[in-house]
């Protein structure tokens, strides 16, 4: 079912209100997240400087191209299964045919295995051919090493699975590791150990991913909840999280791709009164 906007304010206080965010992706080297004005519908770049924002708990379907849907969201899709591109949503992560049994191409196209490097950490995925580098960009690695071509994403994500199983290499990368990874020596580190274990594939082709807008960082960050309040100093991005510096000079980091589907305001107080939040 699809709503306005202001259907979706309720009876809370429009000030609280300020957005619901949208979308989340990476142009380049330049993190970029819309959100979507509650009082205009307008669609907007949401600037992370100065960085003060209240984000709240709960989450609701961002909606399919300019329509609103505002479903309540109860795993951590930004869009609700009749909104998704993908007709059977769970063949994101387990495809179930090489695209035959459904009109969507994606499934059919051709696909790679890659090796990740985060600093002295590997990840093992899959994403398709033509955005290798894309998909290492978006997971902040300082390495994308393709080490294998298959010809649909079943048989990748089959692959994949093999991989990991007979290296050890996880499938997944959490964001307190990968917030271990954001200093300055992480591409030093990442072509040390690339260095070595690349050598233990046969074919592998490789990517240095060396442009993100952080630099300088001194400690690690913690990684905060999302939701609550993030106030301070913006000091930069790499794959999904955003580094900033708080009043008390503590580093904290804000996972980008969690702030998808959820509210942005700016009064805790009152948004304290809110059903959304």
């Amino acid at each position: 079912m699809f709503r306005n906007a202001s259907e979706l304010m309720e009876s809370s206080p429009q000030d609280c209100y300020r957005s619901h965010v949208t979308s989340f992706a990476w142009e380049g080297f330049q993190p970029v997240l819309t959100e979507r004005v509650m009082a205009t519908a307008e669609l907007r770049s949401l600037s992370l400087e100065p960085l003060d924002m209240f984000v709240s708990e709960a989450r609701r379907c961002v909606g399919s191209g300019d329509e609103v849907c505002g479903t309540v969201l109860e795993n951590r899709m930004p869009r609700c299964r009749g909104c998704d591109s993908f007709p059977v949503q769970e063949c994101r992560f387990q495809p179930r045919c090489r695209g035959n049994m459904c009109e969507d191409t994606v499934c059919g196209d051709p696909h790679v295995v890659y090796i990740a490097v985060f600093a002295s950490n590997l990840k093992v995925g899959m994403t398709r051919s033509s955005r290798l580098r894309e998909r290492g960009i978006e997971q902040g690695a300082d390495i994308m090493a393709s080490v294998g071509e298959y010809g649909s994403r079943m048989q990748a994500r089959s692959a994949e699975q093999s991989l990991s199983r007979s290296r050890g290499i996880p499938q997944t990368m959490s964001s307190a590791t990968l917030a271990n990874c954001l200093g300055d020596g992480s591409l030093d580190q990442a072509q040390a150990l690339w260095e070595d274990v690349g050598k233990t594939f046969e074919t592998s082709t490789e990517t240095i991913l060396d442009g993100y807008p952080l630099k300088g960082l001194e400690g690690v960050p913690r990684v905060m909840p999302t939701a609550g309040k993030h106030r301070g100093e913006f000091l930069g991005a790499k794959g999904r999280l955003a580094v900033y510096r708080d009043e008390l000079g503590m580093l904290k980091a804000i996972d980008l791709k969690d702030l998808v589907s959820r509210f942005i305001g700016t009064a805790p107080s009152l948004c304290a009164q809110s059903t959304l939040f």
